[in-house]
């Protein structure tokens, strides 16, 4: 097993997870105690530029970078075969760096009128033409070590987190390009059309197939059972595929356009319940007769929490698209409420659950503190559902206060100060668990004890059909 990837990519997602959401942290205290912004302002860093940098770290930092890392751990084992052209993988991790690192530094320069230092004017795609240059070159580098190890492997049959790895690496270079590239070319209504396109799959066809890839991956080899249903696997990821490009223009209901494309992208909503139902019945069912080890394997704990959040976030999305509901909660907090579910909840949870599998086996050292670990996982289960509760509130009362009463502004941002006050609060302990998770991870390398795959977390045994060995 070749490690230097792995590593890197690993190390560097705890980096940007520690840095993301504390930046989001800081935001949240504007909007309590707006004099903060005037402090902020002073060093160039206006509201405006640090939900850039939030945004841009927490997806392409954390959550892509952990990801891409178990990419590298996970197909190998899956296909029989060594990665190729491992030092492509390793380079593609500084280029993906260098890409985050210029994305900071430009985006606090402020630069205007430079078509490849600028800040771009599309949500979730501000990052400047050089760093978007480099993500592209850097994703090209990640699928040219990936593509050729699928190619040759000696594992005849693919395992679902092959087609969902493989697959998210593909659908993250071509919505990448269309969002951030393919967008620049239309005007008007046509590039709303494609910023709404790329907003909403820049999470359903960039984070979703690689955090579901590697829930496949995980659940059944911590929970020691086989998979529920392969066949309902590759449904889900076939309908994944088939439903998520239709759906992001939900975000733009009220916009002027032809009537079809709102309802296509409505009906594309919903019919996303088939791939969720799919995916979740199997996450939830492959542990049955063995739920014990939720209490052992911090992996399991974490993938299964993960996929509870993951249903409830597909759970909300379906209904707040829908027509009914979108005008009442349009431009109110429920929408980021949402967001955050999805990112901060249950894919980071696939994240984490990622990083407590592979750490061990790729340093070879356990976790120097359960207890630590357990904090975390508490966290996450407790802390960060009263911390989407206080997101929701805000956006209801927003909604209530605006589209209901008919109150100013001024009116309605004093009716959500309180619940901005506890989301505050509340983030912050989501926040700590992100710090003492990193905290964890690196204290463990020097710390921790000899690695034995047979004593300690999950062996990697070929302990599911499915996988027919791939995992040995």
């Amino acid at each position: 097993m070749d490690k230097k990837a792995i590593k890197l990519w690993f190390y560097s997602s705890l980096f940007w997870l520690a840095l993301g959401p504390l930046i989001g942290l800081l935001q949240s205290f504007q909007f309590l105690w707006p004099e903060w912004m005037n402090i902020f302002s002073s060093m160039a860093l206006p509201y405006s530029k640090m939900r850039i940098m939030h945004t841009n770290l927490a997806i392409l930092g954390w959550l892509v970078m952990m990801f891409i890392s178990a990419v590298f751990y996970i197909v190998p084992r899956l296909c029989k075969v060594e990665l190729q052209y491992k030092s492509l993988a390793y380079w593609a991790g500084w280029v993906w760096n260098l890409a985050l690192v210029l994305n900071v530094i430009l985006i606090w320069a402020g630069i205007v009128g430079n078509p490849l230092l600028s800040i771009q004017p599309m949500e979730y795609a501000e990052a400047p033409m050089l760093s978007d240059i480099l993500i592209v070159l850097s994703a090209v580098m990640v699928i040219a070590s990936v593509h050729p190890t699928v190619v040759r492997r000696t594992q005849k049959r693919l395992y679902v987190s092959v087609w969902y790895l493989l697959g998210g690496l593909y659908t993250t270079s071509i919505t990448y390009l269309v969002g951030n590239f393919l967008v620049l070319g239309f005007t008007g209504l046509g590039n709303q059309v494609i910023e709404a396109w790329w907003l909403h799959n820049a999470v359903g066809f960039i984070i979703t197939p690689l955090g579901l890839g590697v829930a496949y991956y995980l659940i059944p080899l911590a929970a020691q059972r086989p998979l529920y249903s392969h066949s309902l696997s590759i449904l889900g990821f076939w309908t994944l595929m088939a439903f998520y490009p239709g759906t992001g223009l939900h975000h733009f209901l009220q916009m002027p356009m032809p009537a079809w494309i709102n309802e296509f992208a409505v009906i594309s909503s919903v019919l996303l319940a088939i791939p969720v139902l799919a995916v979740v019945v199997n996450f939830l069912a492959t542990p049955r007769g063995n739920w014990r080890r939720a209490v052992e394997s911090f992996p399991l704990r974490f993938a299964i929490l993960g996929a509870v959040y993951y249903l409830l976030t597909c759970i909300q999305g379906p209904f707040q698209a829908t027509t009914a509901v979108n005008w009442f909660i349009h431009f109110t907090e429920w929408v980021q409420a949402h967001a955050h579910l999805a990112l901060t909840g249950a894919f980071t949870c696939f994240g984490m659950a990622a990083a407590f599998y592979m750490f061990p086996r790729v340093v070879g050292r356990q976790l120097y503190s359960r207890q630590l670990a357990s904090w975390c996982f508490w966290l996450m289960a407790v802390i960060f559902p009263i911390y989407y509760l206080g997101f929701t509130h805000a956006g209801l009362v927003t909604a209530i206060s605006i589209n209901l009463l008919g109150n100013t502004i001024y009116e309605t941002l004093s009716a959500v100060w309180l619940s901005r006050l506890f989301r505050t609060i509340t983030g912050g302990g989501v926040v700590l668990a992100f710090v003492l998770f990193a905290y964890l991870i690196l204290r463990s390398i020097k710390v921790g004890k000899p690695f034995d795959e047979g004593m300690n977390e999950t062996p990697e045994v070929p302990n599911t059909i499915t996988m027919e060995e791939a995992t040995a």
